[in-house]
């Protein structure tokens, strides 16, 4: 389920799932799509789980709020994945980054 700001501002319908490879790795068969080199403004979230409707949400509106403020474009791009994040476990605790890319 994506929130309505996710809708309105980055034109998302749902989530896809992405995996970056490291350089030299090749995907075997099926579908693959690639994008070159891209850079991303990224915060990270302790516990995005807690409350996610209000968290996740807050740390894209925070992204934006900095982006503006240090005059940093988004990339809009259709050839690049424009926002994404990514969960992890790190000493027994749940984190989540959250990524918009920019030009």
């Amino acid at each position: 389920m994506v929130s309505q700001e996710q809708i309105n501002v980055f034109n998302m319908q749902g989530y896809a799932a992405a995996l970056i490879l490291p350089d030299g790795v090749t995907p075997g068969e099926g579908e693959a799509l690639t994008q070159q080199r891209q850079k991303y403004i990224a915060v990270t979230i302790k516990s995005p789980f807690s409350d996610p409707f209000r968290v996740i949400p807050g740390a894209y509106r925070l992204l934006m709020s900095r982006m503006e403020h240090l005059g940093i474009r988004p990339c809009h791009d259709k050839a690049v994945i424009s926002c994404f994040e990514k969960e992890y476990v790190m000493d027994g605790t749940e984190y989540m980054d959250v990524y918009i890319a920019v030009e």
